[in-house]
């Protein structure tokens, strides 16, 4: 059985504001179904481990996809967000892919954390496939402090300046992720329009720019672990 490591933020805190932030939602859900049908043996990881905090808004019905629906009648999988292994309690164990979740809160805890940059160059390493969703691909400049040039070149794309914008949220964010990686030299590709689903695949990496984005994200991973398996 293939195992995958997914990874939340632990961040809850949207800047100095009242608002509260933390993983948005159908950005685990939608990927995690997708990997249990698969076979997967799934592990759920955060910084801090414990339980995960949700972006209050990925809990409105307007951003309910079929798998929210499913995961609130789920205890088993309320119980992996609820109680997630640290970054450190998984620093040991061998996965065969990796798989990290969109929210704000990522801006804040997987943007500069070095043991996310181990195991982000450790797949590099083993040729482990790693997909990141939207604020979730902040985890590439964790990567780019042990390794500078990672990012040089490389096809990629994450929730961009636009739709920060359009979810009112610019103003609150510590910096503006999309500029972050075009500084770090990567090649930033994105949907025409906002929202829509877009992911962008380069090496071992896929990244999807949005929420919309995590089940095509997750499938890709799935696909390519498959033709792992095949070729092994």
């Amino acid at each position: 059985m293939k195992k995958l490591l997914m990874i939340l933020t632990s961040h809850a805190d949207l800047a100095e504001e009242k608002e509260q932030t933390g993983a948005w939602l159908s950005t685990f859900t939608d990927a995690y179904y997708a990997f249990i049908k698969a076979g997967f043996e799934v592990t759920v990881a955060s910084p801090q481990g414990g339980r995960s905090p949700i972006d209050p808004l990925s809990e409105q019905s307007d951003y309910a996809t079929e798998e929210v629906k499913t995961y609130r009648d789920d205890f088993m999988a309320q119980m992996e967000m609820g109680n997630t292994w640290s970054l450190e309690e998984v620093a040991s164990t061998v996965f065969d892919a990796l798989y990290i979740a969109d929210g704000h809160g990522a801006l804040w805890d997987l943007s500069d954390n070095r043991r996310l940059g181990k195991l982000l160059y450790e797949c590099l390493l083993n040729g482990s496939p790693v997909a990141m969703v939207g604020h979730g691909v902040a985890a590439m400049l964790s990567l780019s402090k042990l390794r500078p040039a990672a990012l040089s070149g490389l096809r990629i794309t994450a929730y961009t300046d636009t739709e920060e914008a359009l979810l009112k949220r610019h103003r609150y964010v510590p910096f503006s992720l999309t500029d972050r990686l075009k500084a770090l030299g990567a090649q930033f590709g994105h949907a025409i329009i906002p929202f829509t689903p877009y992911i962008e695949t380069d090496g071992i990496f896929i990244t999807g720019q949005n929420p919309a984005s995590a089940a095509m994200a997750a499938q890709a991973l799935v696909a390519r672990t498959a033709v792992e398996q095949l070729c092994d």
